[in-house]
């Protein structure tokens, strides 16, 4: 029986009972204590040479999905067995990528969905005379000493050990191990997107799979709030799905209330609103027009800056923008310029992020000027920036950032006052609190009020069996659950005699379909 646990993205942990031992997932199963399941008689690779062959040779078992020898397979096919075992992105299976595993690819096949591997190939490259060190291979006729302090390498000169090559073999072995290990911690702390988007930079077709997985996939498995550092570190970062789930979502939502739009660049401190440039520049100017921060690879109005990933991200700065990051931005910028409708386009900005605004100047219809010179700070560009804006009017913007947050995350409105210290912001009703800002995720909190209203709307709403609340809901509890639900999402819960909310841990649709695993973490309930 499998428990899945915890998920991030395609991976996820969980616990596997199988043969009277419980297996914390993901996990490497060891020759000699592979269970006898159904191997089948053909690999994989197989299914893309005859269908019907393979549909009649593959492995059929109850209790696990196999797949066997993945590192044989092409990068679009190994992503299309992922996505094929996949029901609404996830497998109620376990998925077992068999004898396919090595340190150095083992972490994408656990970021594509395998739950369990096993160390058929680190033995066998063992005994082909291959030394692990990580996920790089050695001769080990080339080695002097063995250059590892694990318990069976204890750093020996090579031609004292005894049995070296089942020394080897066991060596291999524990280097899968800690691999896979890394990653049950990665996916634990919602962090593997950020660690496997460096491993697959050893190998061409691992990156060409990463992105193939990114373009092809169904990703209703991703959460759009995550409590981790997005580090944009790559080409594929800008392809990861709470990237392009930002983008599309903020330009839906985006609502500018002035024909003046104020471009900045982007701070190390994030929010920005708290770094020392934006609060020097707000404190030496009355900025009371649209603003657009302009970061590598994200474009982020003001009234977004408290949501994931902009509230919380970090990316490498060298003051040298590649084309691809010039062209990527500003296409952004140019969408967001247009939905404004903005008749001014004042840019505030130096080096690079003046490139992508002369990239889009020619392409939008606004008045471009710029106002920055070496310095944003400087005298002079402070000078040149108030006579360009300081003349509008005032604009509640806490106020703003609250009613965007609310049209981004729920799809709603609500009036209230706003309170607290930036960017600890909350919307009350009298002494009430409505919603309050939770950094740790980047989104919103909610509490009885638009509990409730959510719940007459039927939106992020999920309904539970008559029984008692505590503090997690499993999926078998679950009734029914709105598909628009996604993991880390705020969701309400519902039966006959209360409502509450919660932390999604899995998808609406896994909810409703699965009868293992935690659905949802309780924060709060309330008695109708």
């Amino acid at each position: 029986m499998f428990y899945p646990e915890k998920r991030d993205g395609f991976s996820r942990t969980g616990k596997f009972e199988v043969e009277g031992r419980t297996v914390q997932t993901p996990a490497i199963l060891e020759v000699g204590e592979i269970p006898e399941w159904d191997f089948g008689l053909a690999p994989t690779s197989l299914k893309f040479i005859s269908e019907e062959l393979y549909s009649r040779l593959r492995p059929i078992n109850e209790e696990v999905e196999i797949l066997t020898s993945l590192h044989l397979l092409s990068p679009r096919q190994l992503v299309q067995v992922f996505e094929d075992l996949s029901k609404e992105g996830v497998s109620p299976k376990p998925l077992y990528a068999a004898s396919s595993a090595l340190p150095s690819n083992v972490s994408l096949l656990i970021y594509l969905g395998a739950d369990l591997v096993d160390n058929v190939l680190a033995i066998a490259k063992a005994y082909s005379g291959i030394y692990f060190l990580g996920e790089v291979e050695v001769e080990i006729s080339k080695l002097r000493r063995l250059p590892c302090n694990c318990i069976h390498c204890r750093n020996r000169v090579v031609d004292e050990v005894e049995n070296l090559l089942e020394t080897t073999a066991k060596h291999n072995t524990e280097m899968l191990r800690m691999e896979v290990e890394k990653c049950r911690r990665l996916i634990l702390n919602e962090e593997l997107r950020n660690y496997v988007e460096g491993k697959v930079k050893l190998n061409p077709e691992f990156t060409a799979a990463l992105r193939l997985s990114d373009s092809l996939r169904n990703h209703s498995t991703f959460p759009r709030f995550r409590k981790s550092r997005c580090n944009f570190s790559a080409l594929e970062s800008s392809s990861r799905f709470e990237v392009r789930y930002f983008f599309e979502r903020a330009l839906e939502c985006y609502k500018p209330f002035s024909d003046t739009v104020l471009l900045l660049p982007c701070t190390a401190r994030k929010p920005y609103l708290t770094s020392r440039t934006h609060r020097a520049l707000r404190s030496k100017v009355k900025v009371n027009v649209n603003e657009i921060i302009i970061s590598s690879p994200l474009v982020v109005p003001r009234e977004f800056e408290l949501l994931y990933p902009a509230v919380n991200y970090d990316t490498p700065v060298t003051g040298h923008w590649s084309e691809e990051e010039v062209s990527f931005v500003a296409g952004w910028l140019k969408r967001f310029i247009e939905k404004g409708g903005f008749r001014k386009v004042v840019a505030h900005v130096t080096g690079g992020y003046r490139k992508v605004v002369e990239r889009v100047e020619d392409e939008v219809e606004a008045e471009v000027v710029y106002t920055a010179e070496k310095d944003v700070l400087s005298d002079e560009s402070i000078e040149r920036l108030k006579q360009e804006i300081e003349s509008k009017g005032k604009v509640d913007l806490y106020r703003r950032i609250l009613e965007h947050m609310l049209s981004y995350q729920f799809g709603i409105t609500w009036s209230g006052k706003v309170a607290g210290r930036y960017p600890e912001l909350e919307l009350l009703e009298g002494k009430k609190r409505l919603a309050r800002v939770d950094r740790i995720y980047g989104m919103l909190d909610i509490y009885e009020k638009i509990a409730a209203y959510l719940l007459e709307k039927n939106i992020y709403t999920v309904e539970i069996g008559d029984f008692e609340v505590k503090g997690t809901i499993f999926a078998g509890g679950v009734l029914r659950a709105d598909e628009k639900i996604r993991p880390n999402d705020v969701v309400v819960f519902h039966n006959s005699r209360i409502f509450g909310v919660g932390l999604a841990a899995m998808s609406g649709k896994e909810m409703a379909g699965s009868e293992k695993g935690i659905a949802i973490n309780v924060k709060r309930k309330f008695s109708f």
